[in-house]
């Protein structure tokens, strides 16, 4: 009994560690903090598909396009995870599926973009400490508005 409460227990902390990892990696993308959200990967041969925005095999990689692409104070950024299911495989291996509400507010060209989609995630626990191995975000939907004196335009609104 006492074996497999302890087994019970690992698995709820290692379930609370992965749940902060991603929270530390979405707060780090909205704070536009490099060097936070690639500590969240393996530092090598890791698979990073964000679709459109690119796909990575390392984190490097990642950081060097996220610096490109989001790191602009105009740039007014929100990544809500919810809604997860993480499987932990064996001591160091889990999986994760999140759903993501995403905002973008754009000062520079005055639109807004929202985002809704998945992410499916393998973790490792690397010397101690759960890390993103692999991860794929796939969207579902998306709202794109255009900021007028007086109105809102849509631009696009439905699937990715």
């Amino acid at each position: 009994m006492r074996n497999d409460l302890e087994k019970r227990v690992q698995e709820l902390e290692d379930i609370l560690a992965i749940q902060h990892l991603k929270h530390a990696y979405l707060n780090a993308c909205d704070a536009k903090d490099v060097p936070a959200m690639i500590e969240t990967f393996v530092i090598s041969d890791c698979k990073i598909d964000y679709g459109p925005v690119g796909s990575f095999t390392n984190r490097d990689d990642l950081a060097k396009v996220f610096q490109e692409i989001a790191c602009h104070d105009y740039m007014l950024e929100s990544h809500h995870a919810h809604n997860p299911i993480i499987k932990i495989i064996d001591a160091n291996h889990a999986t994760g599926h999140w759903s993501l509400a995403y905002n973008l507010i754009n000062t520079e060209n005055s639109s807004i973009t929202t985002l809704q989609g998945e992410y499916h995630d393998v973790y490792q626990k690397i010397d101690n400490q759960w890390l993103i191995k692999e991860t794929t975000f796939s969207g579902r939907s998306s709202l794109n508005l255009q900021i007028d004196e007086e109105l809102l335009k849509v631009i696009f609104a439905g699937s990715p």
